[in-house]
């Protein structure tokens, strides 16, 4: 924690320091979890770095009035329980345990269970299993899309990224954002079509959007909804990380 100066007088928030190795100034903007990160260049101090923080207290105040409060994993989905994998909708259910951590699902029932330990670590814990299912659901649709256009895939990998849900190599390994199964199914297998595109398109020219839509007819609407909603599930999952 450390106190900024705000019109109101001082004010202690939470923050983190990043150095970026491509930055040539100091950078401020607010965290996931509603911290102020500093993404701070090679050569800059962190004494720097402090300073200016404590000097943008007026403009923090601003930003966390307009940001969504935290959310937890747990609490998402008791709001929200549904996942998303190969192709449909799994209803969740989640429970604790006292023993170690596990999840089970039935592609027949359309269930998922979720049990994970009560208080300190179960975030972590939570956040491991909802990883897990998605390194188990993730790849088999991935490969049933590509296999509709012939499309050839060298490797999936199920990454932790902070503010993309995928990417794609020219090698044809395709990386997915875990957090693809907290997104509705048409949502989902819309990021995994862009990726997709890519293995022919490997830029956002009209001719790759016109890929797209021929694989996926509501990609304007979902490119719509997904660009809504980014933001609050990208910081989903990431209590306990600072």
């Amino acid at each position: 924690m450390m106190a900024v100066e705000t019109s109101g007088g001082p004010v202690l928030v939470p923050y983190e320091i990043r150095r970026s190795p491509r930055g040539r100034r100091i950078r401020l903007s607010l965290g996931p979890q509603n911290q102020a990160l500093l993404k701070v260049p090679p050569r800059a101090s962190v004494r720097d770095a402090l300073s200016f923080l404590r000097s943008q207290g007026d403009w923090l105040q601003r930003q966390l009035k307009k940001a969504p409060p935290p959310m937890v994993l747990a609490e998402y989905l008791t709001k929200q329980p549904r996942l998303s994998g190969l192709g449909r909708e799994f209803a969740v259910t989640l429970n604790f345990t006292t023993a170690r951590p596990f999840y089970v699902y039935s592609e027949k029932t359309g269930e998922a269970e979720f049990r994970y330990p009560a208080g300190e670590g179960g975030e972590g814990a939570l956040r491991g299993l909802l990883r897990q299912f998605a390194e188990k659901v993730l790849p088999p649709r991935v490969r049933e899309l590509a296999g509709r256009h012939g499309l050839r895939i060298k490797r999936v990998s199920v990454r932790d990224q902070g503010t993309r849900w995928g990417s794609c190599a020219a090698s044809g390994t395709v990386s997915l954002n875990w957090r693809l199964v907290l997104l509705p199914v048409g949502l989902h297998d819309y990021v995994l079509w862009h990726e997709l595109a890519h293995l022919t398109e490997m830029n956002h020219a009209e001719s790759f959007w016109n890929l797209v839509r021929a694989y996926d007819s509501g990609a304007d609407l979902h490119d719509r909804e997904l660009t809504r909603v980014s933001r609050g599930l990208m910081r989903l999952g990431r209590a306990g990380s600072l």
